[in-house]
């Protein structure tokens, strides 16, 4: 009898527990949402920053299909998979507000986006600088459908370009649209933010984009604004003009009530360093006249998906008798003489970074002749205008020119005022040369180490094949630029084939740059104040109410970084380097990284936009 007994109090009790599983728990008691369930993940042991700019605390984060579920002290015997997180730092995964990884990743073997993965991005937003997040003979749906369907590495908000939609309805034209123009523009804003985009983009120094007056970007700002849409923009201007340009945003997003992203916060060129302050101060009036206002930054004072310059300017380099514009129209009478067959042939074979679809021939045919001549002319231009010391005939007349006293001392006093202007050779970087004790240095440095003028060690650099880059932007203006509680990081960067071509470093370093050289380095910034400009600040500009925190509830995008090696490894003379630290990265509750390496998983989204109005 006392057997029975006992066998029923076992069965009791196990009842008992089964029913009230928190009661069971000698590690910390579980909320309602975990009853009865297991997670898929459970974090272990990990100093938790949860986006937000408060301190740190130790705990465990718990995940259960693709969101997190739990944070605190979790039982691990309730978890499919467990990793262990001490030693480690959690944050939400990195959001980047700025990119232009959408041309890369058109391709699938760089829908992974490695280059961010192992910088701890979880999403990116792309179609930036007035160019759609889909090729111009595209629609949304298709780059949708594409990337959902066959995976994408990291999730994705896209946004519709207006320097796109405004080529499509007017082609290059320099002036103001038609009503109708202007109606079709204002149509396919409409079709673009109805198939999901998060809102509208501008570049307003590229072309076309620079030829669409204030009035015309108002009027297609306004389009976005009923579904809750974010105007990001690439202003007129981020250099003499910049405060002007400041103003028109400011204008744009006053008449259109549209919350506003400024695109690559900054003052380009030694002239207007110091400038940011008083453009800072007329975001932050807007602000408190109520106006939704933002901006992001790249971490460097060195611009350009392209970064690496010439020393001698181009018209100095070609000469009087071959200038740039003459190529140009040259080239354009070639292609004018051509079928309208044989152009199509030419573009296509001059752009194998899209490939060839049915869309693609649709949008070719579509084109007036005029168009079909200059869209075709225009992708061989680059290569037809490039000019330098690879190219062997230019370089045999620049030398002839040389050795002719009054020409050399014209070319000298042309490079050492290009120079002077541009940014001073104190602020000319060499990062690439055959001479490799000259990596490092300034052209200033370069020309005393050689005891020649700065004209002369230019020239010498160029016709070795040297690769400078120019600091446009002061580290101070940098630096009070990302002490602003408004300002996310955006990388501006891209989707590389690795190894290949010369790239910006921020394309694989941005991230660890802010973090490790201005936040735990350099101490510019607290980590808090950082990791809340990578996720949460970024997430709170365009809407999203379930990402950019460690939170219940919120979506399980997590990075795990080693605070010892959490650093960037690009540079500007190897720029093809993945930066480590990243030890676990999650995206949507998958692990894309682990133990540093790529799972291989393609676990991202297509963000949809959430209203906010």
């Amino acid at each position: 009898m006392k057997r029975y007994t006992i066998l029923i109090g076992f069965f009791l009790v196990a009842a008992f527990m089964l029913i009230f599983p928190q009661i069971s728990s000698k590690e910390g008691s579980l909320s309602a949402i975990e009853a009865g369930n297991t997670y898929d993940i459970v974090i272990k042991n990990v100093q938790v920053y949860d986006g937000s700019s408060g301190k740190p605390f130790k705990g465990d984060i718990g995940i259960k299909d693709g969101k997190i579920v739990s944070t605190g002290k979790l039982p691990t015997r309730e978890a499919g998979k467990v990793i262990e997180g001490k030693g480690l730092y959690a944050a939400p995964g990195f959001i980047d507000l700025h990119t232009h990884v959408d041309r890369g990743m058109y391709f699938k073997e760089l829908r992974p986006c490695l280059n961010y993965l192992k910088q701890g991005v979880t999403t990116v937003v792309v179609g930036q600088c007035g160019r759609s997040a889909w090729p111009i003979f595209e629609k949304i749906e298709d780059q949708v459908n594409r990337w959902q369907g066959e995976g994408i590495g990291v999730n994705a908000a896209l946004l519709v370009g207006h320097g796109q939609v405004r080529e499509l309805v007017m082609g290059m034209e320099d002036r103001e649209p038609t009503q109708e123009e202007l109606d079709k523009m204002k149509a396919l804003v409409r079709e673009a933010m109805e198939g999901g985009a998060h809102g509208l983009s501008t570049g307003l120094e590229y072309l076309p984009g620079r030829y669409g007056k204030t009035d015309e970007i108002i009027e297609l700002v306004r389009e976005i604004v009923p579904y809750g849409g974010i105007y990001h923009t690439h202003m007129r201007n981020e250099g003499d003009h910049l405060l002007e340009a400041i103003r028109e945003t400011i204008e744009i997003a006053d008449k259109t009530g549209a919350p506003t992203n400024i695109s690559h916060l900054k003052a380009v060129g030694k002239a207007n360093w110091g400038k940011v302050t008083e453009a800072c101060q007329l975001i932050e009036d807007a602000q408190a006249r109520g106006l939704k206002l933002s901006a992001d930054q790249y971490p460097f004072p060195i611009s350009s998906n392209y970064p690496y310059r010439s020393l001698i300017p181009r018209s100095t380099w070609m000469g009087e008798d071959e200038s740039a514009s003459q190529l140009a129209e040259e080239l354009t009478r070639v292609f004018d003489s051509l079928r309208d067959k044989t152009l199509i042939k030419l573009y296509n074979l001059r752009t194998p970074y899209i490939p060839i679809s049915e869309h693609h021939q649709e949008y070719l045919d579509s084109l007036s002749r005029k168009e079909l001549v200059r869209v075709v002319s225009s992708s061989f231009t680059g290569a037809a205008l490039t000019s330098g010391a690879e190219n062997s005939r230019q370089r045999a007349k620049f030398l002839k020119r040389m050795e002719d006293p009054t020409e050399a001392e014209k070319i000298r006093q042309e490079i050492t005022q290009y120079i002077e202007e541009w940014v001073g050779a104190d602020n000319i970087i060499v990062d690439i040369s055959v001479e490799t004790q000259l990596i490092g240095k300034s052209l200033k440095q370069v020309a005393d180490m050689k005891g020649k003028s700065i004209a002369d060690a230019a020239i010498e650099l160029e016709l070795q094949g040297a690769k400078v880059t120019p600091l446009q932007m002061s580290l101070q203006d940098v630096e009070y630029i990302m002490k602003k509680d408004y300002v996310s990081i955006g990388s501006d960067g891209t989707a590389p084939y690795f190894g290949m071509g010369l790239v910006h470093p921020r394309a694989y370093t941005a991230f660890p740059v802010k973090i490790r050289n201005f936040a735990m380095d350099k101490k510019v910034i607290s980590l808090p104040h950082a990791i809340r400009s990578c996720t949460s600040l970024p997430a709170e500009v365009m809407g999203w109410k379930d990402r950019g925190y460690l939170k219940e509830g919120y979506w399980a995008d997590v990075v795990l970084f080693n605070p010892k090696n959490f650093r960037p490894r690009a540079n500007f003379t190897n720029a093809h380097r993945y930066s480590e630290g990243v030890e676990y990265l999650l995206v949507n509750g998958k692990v894309v990284i682990e133990k540093g390496s790529f799972t291989g998983e393609l676990p991202g989204k297509i963000l949809s936009p959430q209203k906010t109005n």
